[in-house]
């Protein structure tokens, strides 16, 4: 196979630069270059890279841009079979999974369509289990590929933000991501990170005399006592595309000694919510903003740190100056840096313990039960202990701790139901409510009534409350209505549909009375029904859509129509 350089995106590479960088702490493991091909045939550029901060989640590849079409040849990046194949209305949309025999899995996102062998593979397996939605785990030899064959289209279905391919490369026994550019799919960058922003936490003591996070400006020097983290917000941008993406590798020295190293090489998907504990959460949500939080709490399950003292938290002595680096690392070795310095004062007395707080531990179960609800925690689901805060209101709402503060796996939250007529509770779900940004929002949990309460999972604190879901998803016809007819390359039906609470379960789509593939995209509600492509003969049709939500609320649409 010719060299990565000349095949791969047809660009120039910086990888090498970034390996003599002296500052950038490369990986121990050997990862190969050179093996996988460009996925695309397009000249590449991103709009996403690896790690990238996501909404609850670390992006786990790069985001190749297709500009803003769809349609573009996707190319098995190597020799490998089809190990896995994904259809929904969310997530990754129409995704493909390939395993090589060196060990690692290319994944392939957002597809508008695969190649002709795979897309029939998978309407045979829809038809058989009547479903839109499927997972499929082909058999090593049923779908072989060799490097360079086409399997798919790129597009944008599933929680795509726009037409492009989502990219990744896994390790195939473990399921891990990995950074891609470890792999040599590496873009042409000469330009610096961004930072945007410096900032300073009193964790137990305070800064300038104040007690909340602090901003930050370069060459100053701050009165700080007790002990402090660090934070930082920084993108970085690649040539040829103005997307703010995420950094590479962020690492504070103090004193000019490494004290806290983040390196964006691997992900595992067991604590990839825990990005909700990497950054600062409530800026987040009160001004989706994205600042790296440079310290470890004691329950962060992240693996991606190195170099930590004292887990990246700095306890400032009395009369001590210290000299702190903050550095800003792309993976092309462009860098950018914050400099400033800590003067110690006097530590703050410690606060005596209220012997009436409840305390919930991370690394321990917890659980609690007052006012007709009770809350189960698994160890784990918090990232540092917490003392809770509970109260319930008037209107009989249920104020749960603090939604600004990220939880990491659910747990179980039990509320008894009042006033709801006990015929029904089986529609019962619970509600969530809390602030984002400065408007309330509202979410909704399926749940179910047993021994005298309504028992939900949940993976946030807010306001909890029990409702009851006895409305019908919604149905709009968009192009069809009694004895519209259907001609030549114009045969697709549209709908709409819709659920205004607990969401959208499943559908089904009756022609004549027989199962027929119809196809849901969740972000634009629309579901379609191809007729040419589903074999619908000339003549005289009728046509059931069945809609229901998460309590079986189930909505019908009947029409006649004809094709011609």
């Amino acid at each position: 196979m010719k060299k990565l350089n000349v095949l791969l995106f047809g660009l120039v590479f910086l990888s090498t630069c970034a390996q003599n960088s002296p500052e950038k702490e490369e990986s121990k493991v050997e990862y190969p270059k050179g093996e996988f091909r460009n996925p695309l045939g397009i000249t590449n550029y991103l709009s996403g890279n690896f790690a990238e901060l996501r909404n609850n989640h670390f992006h786990s590849g790069i985001d190749i841009k297709t500009n803003q079409k769809e349609g573009y040849n996707i190319y098995a990046v190597g020799d490998g079979f089809i190990s896995r194949i994904n259809v929904s209305a969310r997530g990754y949309g129409n995704a493909l999974y390939i395993d090589h025999p060196n060990g690692y899995t290319s994944v392939y996102g957002h597809l508008q369509k695969f190649s002709p062998e795979i897309e029939e593979y998978v309407r045979q397996y829809q038809y058989k289990n009547e479903t839109f939605s499927v997972e499929i785990y082909p058999k090593k030899d049923e779908l072989k590929v060799n490097s360079a064959d086409i399997v798919a289209l790129s597009g944008n279905s599933g929680g795509s933000g726009g037409p492009h391919l989502h990219f990744e490369i896994r390790d195939t026994k473990t399921e891990e991501p990995i950074n891609p550019f470890l792999f040599g799919f590496d873009v042409p960058d000469t330009s610096a990170p961004l930072i945007n922003g410096t900032y300073i936490y009193p964790i137990n003591g305070n800064v300038n005399g104040k007690t909340s996070r602090q901003v930050v400006s370069a060459g100053t020097t701050l009165s700080v006592s007790g002990k402090v983290g660090l934070g930082i917000k920084a993108y970085d941008k690649h040539n040829g595309a103005s997307n703010m993406n995420g950094v590479y590798q962020i690492n504070v020295f103090v004193d000019e000694q490494p004290h806290y190293t983040y390196t964006a090489e691997r992900l595992n998907f067991n604590w990839s919510r825990a990005i909700n504990c990497l950054v600062d959460y409530e800026d987040r949500l009160r001004n989706n903003s994205w600042v790296y939080q440079l310290y470890k709490k004691e329950g962060d399950p992240i693996q991606m740190y190195s170099n930590l003292q004292n887990n990246g938290i700095l306890d400032v002595e009395e009369g001590k100056t210290y000299a702190i680096r903050i550095e800003v690392l792309d993976y092309a070795g462009n860098k950018k840096e914050s400099k400033f310095k800590i003067s110690g004062k006097k530590p703050p007395a410690e606060k005596p313990i209220d012997e009436s707080t409840i305390v919930l531990n991370w690394d321990k179960e917890n659980h609690f039960k007052q006012d007709g609800i009770e809350i189960s925690m698994p160890k784990g689901v918090i990232y540092e202990d917490l003392e809770f805060k509970y109260r319930k209101s008037e209107n009989g709402k249920h104020w749960v701790h603090d939604w600004n503060i990220p939880v990491h796996n659910y747990y179980t939250i039990s509320i008894e139901p009042e006033g709801i007529p006990t015929a029904q509770l089986d529609k019962a779900i619970l509600i969530l409510e809390y602030q984002k940004r400065g408007a309330w929002k509202k979410e909704y949990i399926t749940a179910e009534y047993k021994n005298g309460k309504v028992v939900g999972e949940t993976r946030d604190f807010g306001v909890f409350s029990v409702g009851i879901d006895n409305t019908k998803p919604t149905i709009n016809p968009v192009n069809i209505k009694e004895n519209s007819t259907f001609t030549g390359a114009k045969g697709v039906i549209r709908f709409t549909i819709s659920d205004s609470e607990s969401g959208i379960e499943d559908f089904d789509a009756y022609v004549d009375g027989k199962w027929i593939l119809s196809n849901y995209d969740q972000k634009t509600r629309s579901l379609t029904i191809d007729l040419n492509r589903e074999g619908i003969a000339s003549g005289k049709h009728n046509l059931e859509l069945k809609v229901w939500d998460e309590k079986n609320n189930t909505a019908t649409y009947t029409v006649n129509f004809n094709k011609s």
